[in-house]
């Protein structure tokens, strides 16, 4: 098919609307036409593909495809040289990797610019099939496709330092990630808990470096810890190594390896201590964080990575090779002769400057093996490497400093885009690290921040999530924590237009959700005071709630959306208790729907409901609502982000404004105390009901009580923290982070 022929397809879709809102393809393309007045048809028992003139990389994969999608493709596919239901051509002088899909009642025609779009044309189309179990049928509806990526980096990330994962497990997740045209995995192949990738020159890595001996138990923040006395690990063999790279590359995904360094290197450290500071050899590490013993800078510790990297090179034929960069203490250096000389040598400032000049060794090493440097964004502190690529942590500042000085950027910063986040606010949850990330916001994700200009905005390469495995043990668990949230951003970084989050939540519920391996994040639903009665919200139709009041034992049961007795509801969403005359002492509700069910306790008090206004503002990644405080709910522990409100300031102010006048006996404040995490109590509230007198109380614990006794309708709380974290814990001489949850008035 020529160019013009293909846009001569395209212009006579043009009379007819545009259904990409209804499209059943994720992510979503560019164009999806019906073409028909209405929903017609092409429906077969058999899906032939004519395969002659196409690359047999790509007639080798289309079964492996298929297996994705349909029920029994043994019996329903066959690939043929000619005369096949569904043809491919290719096309010249299109956009690049675009590709079309036409659909008439007589045949399928794919047309492509690339192997890489022809693959994800394959994928799409088995995204409009329609399967019938019961005759055995197969249909798709009339309609013209039209498709091309908004970025061309399209990540994801999995680390199998922490927790190990099967070369079969791994695949899985592939086939996973081709399904949603993600094109990037990045391999973290190497961490302080665990070295995974065999390296022949230096055998101890894997002998030594691959195993733990304990793993610690519950969160990193639990006291007493306890721990997994297993012997863990695990590592691939080069030869293994190849073998993913290659079933990656079938799939059009290129591999990204990353080797830590200079941080992060505790299991290497185990295996060849020599290369350290201190030379003291320890054990692999089966606690998580960040330790202080890293990579020295001299010469030999240069020479034994850059031989690491001679042989991890030739097996990933992509052209990055992500070297980390991220989380380096400079406690061993600061003390350390050998780095002190260094720095001297090159009449360094400082320790930022000394990794700089580590990270610039590795970039030229890279370099000369024709690679490029990929590093997350504290690669920038001292001076950014003239190659280096910088992936975007810790926010999108990293991005911004880089495209500015014109270097490439990737963008995963955590509020979007780590996927190890809690996902969803049932108790029944797995264990995570912390933090909050539902489906709708990584959907909110935008790689092009406002603040660069068009020209600087070339140099961001896409985006990417993340999946840090320190409480992610299983490969379900995995496919959990990564899916439907993965879904969500292919949305971000392919599509040119996303249509709405409601249409998109539709369309992945009904097409999607039965195809992947992980269940569907359960519906939440909110509970909120209002005057003059209790409001629930629900962020969609189709689920149960049952309500039962401690003092009478009585219970209700009513599903979204639905009048009852007593009851009634606004748009779907909203319902209304209207229960003036009972003391609720204790409210507790179930909420649950197919996969799943929980409940909770809201505990009663005069603040529940209560406007909060901050004057000191939330961190914006630990801000889940101006009802945290007061929606009758204490902050769990280990503790989850959207039951905190986080401060990184050591003075909080904030008022509470009642619905009216209330006599107060006494306030209950809740504090978490997470020295590991920079989270600690503060040191003294002021409290006032007139913003004239203040009340000074001390703060012995993390749910402190003070008494009152006043009338109020508002208070004014001054929250004082430590001026700096102190010596001796982690984050010594920064400023220390303020955690409140629960506000209780009595």
């Amino acid at each position: 098919m020529r160019i013009l022929e293909f846009l001569g397809v395209w212009l006579l879709a043009l009379p007819f609307f545009s259904q990409v809102a209804d499209c059943p393809i994720l992510p979503t393309p560019v164009t999806y036409t019906l073409l028909g007045r209405t929903p017609e048809y092409l429906t077969t028992r058999e899906l032939s593909f004519e395969v002659g003139n196409l690359p047999q990389e790509l007639v080798s994969v289309i079964p492996q495809i298929a297996r994705l999608y349909m029920l029994s493709p043994d019996k329903h596919l066959t690939l043929t040289p000619q005369a096949g239901l569904i043809r491919f051509q290719a096309l010249t002088g299109a956009y690049p990797e675009s590709y079309s899909i036409s659909i008439t009642s007589a045949e399928i025609r794919i047309a492509y610019t690339s192997t890489a779009s022809c693959f994800h044309a394959v994928h799409s189309l088995f995204q409009l099939m329609q399967q019938e179990p019961l005759d055995s049928s197969i249909r798709f509806p009339l309609c013209f496709v039209k498709d091309f990526p908004k970025f061309q980096w399209r990540g994801l990330h999995v680390d199998v330092a922490r927790h190990f994962f099967t070369v079969e497990e791994l695949k899985k997740f592939l086939d996973l990630m081709s399904m949603y045209k993600f094109n990037m995995f990045h391999w973290h192949l190497t961490d302080d808990q665990g070295w995974r990738i065999e390296i022949k020159s230096y055998p101890k890595l894997t002998e030594i470096g691959a195993w733990r001996d304990s793993t610690v138990q519950h969160h990193y923040s639990t006291y007493p810890r306890t721990w997994d006395t297993t012997h863990y690990g695990g590592f691939y063999t080069q030869a293994q190594i190849k073998e993913v790279v290659d079933y990656a590359s079938a799939r059009h995904i290129m591999v990204v390896p990353e080797i830590e360094m200079p941080g992060h290197a505790r299991a290497a450290l185990a295996a060849y201590p020599e290369f350290s500071c201190t030379g003291i050899a320890h054990n692999v590490p089966g606690l998580w964080g960040v330790f202080d013993d890293v990579f020295c800078t001299k010469d030999s510790t240069l020479l034994f990575l850059q031989n690491i990297l001679g042989e991890v090179i030739p097996l990933f034929p992509g052209p990055y090779i992500h070297i980390g960069g991220d989380e380096v203490p400079k406690t061993r250096w600061h003390t350390c002769p050998q780095c002190q000389a260094k720095m001297k040598e090159l009449q360094l400032q400082d320790e930022h400057e000394l990794q700089s000049y580590f990270i610039r060794q590795m970039d030229r090493y890279i370099s000369s093996m024709g690679r490029k440097l990929i590093g997350w964004d504290e690669i920038l502190e001292g001076g950014l490497s003239p190659n280096a690529t910088v992936m975007s942590w810790r926010g999108t500042e990293g991005g911004i400093a880089a495209a500015k000085q014109g270097h490439y950027a990737v963008m995963t910063p955590g509020s979007h885009c780590y996927f190890d986040h809690y996902q969803g606010k049932s108790a029944s949850e797995p264990l995570a690290i912390g933090g909050y990330t539902p489906l709708e916001k990584v959907y909110e994700f935008d790689p092009f921040p406002k603040e660069l200009s068009a020209q600087e905005a070339n140099y961001i390469l896409g985006g990417q999530g993340n999946l840090w495995t320190e409480y992610i043990p299983t490969f379900d668990q995995l496919t959990y924590m990564a899916f439907p949230r993965a879904i969500a951003l292919s949305q971000a970084l392919w599509c040119t237009h996303k249509p709405s989050y409601s249409s998109f939540e539709k369309t992945l519920k009904t097409q999607h959700i039965p195809r992947i391996t992980g269940p569907l994040v359960d519906t939440y639903v909110s509970l909120s005071f209002m005057k003059p009665t209790p409001l629930f919200e629900c962020e969609r139709e189709g689920i149960s709630l049952q309500f039962s009041f401690k003092d009478t034992n009585e219970s209700v049961v009513v599903s979204f959306p639905q009048r009852e007795e007593g009851i009634w509801l606004s748009q779907g969403k909203k319902l209304y208790f209207r229960r003036p005359q009972k003391k609720l002492q204790q409210q507790k509700f179930m909420y649950f729907s197919t996969c799943c069910s929980d409940s909770m306790t809201i505990i009663e008090h005069q603040g529940l409901g209560a406007k909060v206004s901050y004057i000191t503002p939330p961190n914006s990644r630990y801000n889940s609502g101006d009802l945290t405080l007061v929606d009758g709910q204490f902050g769990a522990r280990p503790w989850r982000g959207f039951q905190w409100v986080g401060f990184d300031t050591n003075v909080v102010e904030l008022v509470l404004e009642l619905h009216k006048p209330t006599k107060i006996r006494a306030i209950d404040l809740g504090f978490l105390h997470e020295p590991s995490s920079w989270i600690h109590l503060p040191k003294k509230i002021m409290l006032s009901t007139d913003q004239k007198k203040y009340h000074e109380f001390t703060v012995n614990d993390q749910r402190p009580t003070f008494k009152l006794r006043t009338k109020a309708q508002k208070i004014h709380l001054k929250i004082i923290g430590i001026p700096a974290i102190t010596k001796g814990f982690p984050g010594a001489g920064n400023t220390p982070w303020i955690f409140m949850d629960e506000i209780i008035l009595r």
